[in-house]
């Protein structure tokens, strides 16, 4: 189950994988992600529409308060680095546009949109009868101040490349503009002009929380923090935030006056707990009607159906071997080294012995679920004794010991671990060994200490993890395999690779930029920068009472909370 304190370390993570959105530059981890299952960021979605996943065919049934554990955000307001934020804000806000579950493809929200033929000019329609929690109207300037707050000059945050990439936004950030010339507000719409066309605009659009004006107008951005919308917000989503107790819980209200119509539950109460355990005991209880269990614990939930409903939903998380490949001591800047290890695991036995069969092989840093991924990228199946043939190839004999030695060097190094991971990479060890790869070390380490050595020349080796549906699928693979890059973990650079992702952000349509990035997924998965394991399934259980969307990722349970019954 979750806790306060994995949350704190989801938090120091998502500070670095969200930065991007507002400026900055995306950090190479996700291990945080299965510390607790609030481990992907939700945009939104269209679970909400789904079929009930218990199997109610009758009409929806109104009222009852739901109780669930959740982690603890950083703030409800602007600025949020929080996953736990993400999935409450597809229940309490909207943006522009959003994300759809699980293939991160961009669909309406506030407003229709449509886009010039030359891809520079974006036309945003809004909907009408949208408004505030506090009942004032949403309007076009709502849009404009939610922008321009972005690219304010006192906004700390440096403008990302998308809001940079809007008319006259740079002169404002430089105090040289009183206003974003490229924004032009009219009663019922907005229309955004670019300096070029950008494939991942709207993206941008779509992970971009529109604020109130009325209320934060006259508030400095650095001081946005502090006032109290951080911790009772006015949004325009189909909940409303009506208390929020720190270390104990938030509690959310049915906002009736919803543009998409009034949620069916009246309350939500998300309780917050320091301790996992006592998280389950309360699931057990009744104290809490859903939650997420590791794979020790769903068989007792599953094997219970007259009282439990569950769900297996794909793991957001992959998790990989990585190495310094700068490294001129150690063999891992060659690619036939990294192959012979990707050989040597055998990923089906670390399924079945760490998470009960509940996790799926992983292959490549994409989700199988997002537009972006390609299925066709190199595969290393588990095969020791091509392991073997390749280390032979590399000049690496076996010694006395059967760990392998070349020019009177043995074949071993140090695996940076934490908590999470150390049991992981015990189970891999002995892989290794089979093969005549050694361990020097299993350096284990709290997870503040291993983020801050994840950069080349500060470790060797490490257990090492990305959770996808945190940002554009798109920054995803930037943030691995495009040079230079913020973090950099492996020194890996190809200069083909490079120019692909440079022509895919100039691509005229979506299928020119799939196809560009599918040629650079096979060449940089082919090129073995990674030991790909697993992607641990997320373990859903709710009250059988209790009706939920039917789901693929953990970010639609949340997203579908306007549709989620108690009967």
């Amino acid at each position: 189950m979750s806790s306060s304190s994995e949350d704190r370390y989801r938090v120091r993570l998502t500070r670095r994988a969200l930065f991007r959105m507002t400026g900055g530059a995306t950090a190479f981890a996700a291990l945080a992600a299965a510390c607790q299952p609030t481990t992907t960021a939700p945009a939104a979605s269209s679970a909400a529409s789904a079929p009930a996943a218990s199997g109610a065919t009758t009409a929806p049934k109104a009222g009852g308060t739901a109780v669930i554990s959740l982690g603890e955000p950083d703030t409800l307001g602007f600025g949020s680095r929080s996953l736990t934020f993400a999935y409450i804000r597809s229940f309490i806000a909207n943006g522009m546009v959003r994300l759809k579950y699980p293939d991160m493809t961009v669909v309406e929200d506030l407003a229709t949109y449509t886009v010039s033929s030359d891809g520079k000019t974006y036309t945003f329609n809004l909907k009408k009868g949208v408004k505030w929690h506090d009942g004032d109207a949403f309007t076009s300037n709502d849009v404009k101040f939610t922008l321009e707050l972005y690219a304010h000059p006192a906004n700390p945050a440096p403008l990302n490349d998308d809001f940079g990439n809007i008319d006259g936004a740079k002169a404002f950030k430089a105090k040289t503009a009183t206003e974003i010339t490229g924004i032009k507000a009219s009663p019922d719409q907005v229309v955004i002009t670019l300096v070029a066309p950008s494939p991942s605009f709207l993206t941008s659009v779509a992970t971009t929380t529109i604020l109130p004006a009325h209320i934060l107008k006259d508030v400095a951005p650095p001081d946005l923090s502090k006032h109290a919308f951080a911790r009772k917000p006015v949004y325009t989503g189909p909940f409303k935030v009506d208390e929020w107790r720190s270390g104990e819980s938030i509690t959310y209200s049915a906002f009736p006056d919803h543009f998409k119509g009034r949620p069916n539950l009246d309350k939500v109460v998300q309780r917050i707990f320091p301790d996992p355990s006592t998280a389950l005991a309360e699931l057990r209880t009744g104290g809490i009607q859903q939650g997420f269990v590791n794979a020790d614990q769903f068989d007792e939930f599953a094997s219970d159906q007259q009282r439990w409903a569950t769900q297996q939903l794909a793991g957001s998380t992959g998790w990989f071997l990585s190495f310094d490949m700068t490294s001129k001591d150690l063999p891992f800047g060659e690619k036939t080294f990294r192959q012979a290890v990707s050989y040597a695991i055998d990923r089906n036995a670390l399924i079945q012995a760490l998470f009960k069969g509940r996790a799926d092989k992983s292959y490549s840093l994409s989700s199988p679920l997002s537009w972006v991924h390609n299925a066709s990228v190199t595969k290393y199946d588990y095969d020791p004794a091509k392991a073997k043939q390749l280390l032979d190839d590399l000049g690496w004999k076996p010694g006395s010991d059967g760990i392998r030695v070349r020019d009177g060097k043995r074949l071993e190094y140090a695996t940076m671990v934490t908590s999470t991971s150390k049991d992981w990479f015990l189970a891999i060890q002995p892989m290794l060994k089979a093969v005549g790869i050694g361990s020097s070390k299993v350096d284990t380490v709290d997870f503040g200490t291993w983020i801050s050595r994840l950069n080349v020349g500060r470790y060797e080796s490490t257990v090492n993890g990305w959770g996808n549906f945190a940002i554009d699928p798109r920054a995803d693979l930037a943030a691995h395999f495009r040079s230079p890059r913020f973090g950099d973990a492996t020194g890996y650079k190809n200069d083909q690779v490079d120019q692909l992702f440079s022509q895919a952000s100039k691509a005229a349509s979506r299928d020119d930029e799939k196809k560009l990035y599918d040629q650079l997924q096979m060449i940089a998965e082919g090129d073995a920068v990674y030991v790909y394991l697993f992607r641990p399934q997320l373990l859903d259980v709710n009250l059988k009472n209790m009706i939920l969307p039917q789901a693929k990722i953990q970010a639609e349970i949340y997203d579908g909370l306007p549709r989620w019954e108690i009967r």
